[in-house]
């Protein structure tokens, strides 16, 4: 009788949790939604950054590319200038190395029309508008 005495204050002493809903099919496509919006700032954000470095150069630099030719898909020519002398460089995927010493600097006209497709087009309106 004493037993069933305790049992039944401790019982009835016992808080009840309330019952809580299963996870539903709206939250799991609601948490991979956002997953996939944080991986795509993060994308747009590291490439926004390696594009604004390359368009960062300025007439303040100590190195200058001249001109440049591609190759192959890594292998490219690149006419440098350091110092008031420009050196004709071989670059490939595992290193760079000078191939001349130019005696005669070339001249590059800047009313000839950019190469290079739309990253040339768009690098010559960010120099008109940077003028």
């Amino acid at each position: 009788m004493l037993r069933e005495l305790m049992n039944s204050d401790v019982a009835a002493s016992a808080p009840t949790l309330p019952a809580s809903p299963g996870v539903g099919g709206g939250d799991i496509l609601s948490l991979g939604a956002s997953v996939i919006i944080i991986v795509a700032i993060i994308v747009l954000l590291g490439w926004l950054y390696s594009r604004s470095r390359f368009m960062s150069g300025g007439a303040n630099d100590v190195i200058n590319v001249v001109a440049t030719r591609a190759l192959g898909p890594k292998e490219r020519l690149m006419v440098v200038e350091v110092a008031d002398q420009q050196l004709l460089v071989g670059m490939t995927a595992t290193g760079v190395q000078t191939l001349h010493v130019l005696d005669k600097p070339v001249q590059v006209s800047q009313n000839e029309a950019p190469r290079g497709g739309f990253a040339g087009r768009l690098r010559a309106a960010y120099q008109e508008i940077a003028k």
